[in-house]
């Protein structure tokens, strides 16, 4: 209840050198309830490399926001070995396969995606993994086999894995992992942010940097 979606509503791309290597854009983001400012330095290659800074304002007035999302990824996950599906000819299909969490501690987590199933209406699964200064958490696609899929359209083992790695301290928060239920693969049901533990009063500016990897190899 109450989601709230801002949008960039404004984009400015800066003219890029003869030689250079990296594309930046700059970006406006607006809703009722926050606004901010986005530079993206976008690196393609075998892996490409995107720097994220931004700086967000809450505003005054409205009911508040209660989780404040930052550093969102979004994926699919149907069916899979850990959730196999007799009816599908494919012994897996999805984007990605779990979500990774290297705490600020260092130590690493592993949570394998589920399409959730609900008896009655439909809910949301929710999991949080508590941290400080988080290293970097990710949504991935690590089973690289055509036979984990055997789909000559999709190729679902070709999909890549975007790594999210925060620059600075992030302090005390959550990675928080959302997971829906889809009866198709056409619809992306799986989420990830980062949730601090404390959101900005309306008016106060809060600053995050961070840069995501997206590739097919392993490690990122």
């Amino acid at each position: 209840m109450g989601e709230e979606f801002p949008r960039f509503v404004e984009f400015w791309l800066e003219r890029p050198a003869p030689e250079a290597k990296s594309l930046r854009l700059h970006a406006l983001l607006d809703s009722p309830r926050a606004t901010g400012a986005y530079t993206f330095t976008i690196t393609p290659g075998e892996s490409t490399v995107m720097d994220v800074r931004s700086r967000l304002y809450l505003r005054e007035g409205g009911d508040g926001i209660a989780t404040l999302g930052i550093a969102p990824l979004t994926s699919m996950f149907l069916h899979g070995e850990n959730q196999p599906d007799a009816g599908d000819f494919r012994p897996e299909v999805h984007d990605s396969d779990g979500l990774s969490v290297q705490a600020g501690s260092g130590e690493w987590l592993w949570r394998p995606l589920v399409n959730p199933q609900f008896a009655r209406k439909p809910g949301v699964l929710t999991t949080s993994f508590s941290t400080t200064d988080p290293r970097g958490f990710g949504l991935m696609q690590r089973d690289r086999s055509f036979a984990s899929y055997e789909d000559l359209e999709a190729r679902y083992e070709l999909r890549p894995s975007a790594w999210v790695e925060p620059i600075g301290g992030w302090g005390p928060g959550t990675v928080e992992l959302l997971q829906f239920h889809t009866p198709i693969e056409t619809h992306d049901n799986i989420g990830a942010w980062w949730f601090p533990q404390r959101a900005p009063a309306p008016g106060e500016a809060v600053e995050y940097a961070w840069r995501i990897t997206v590739s097919d190899r392993q490690p990122l």
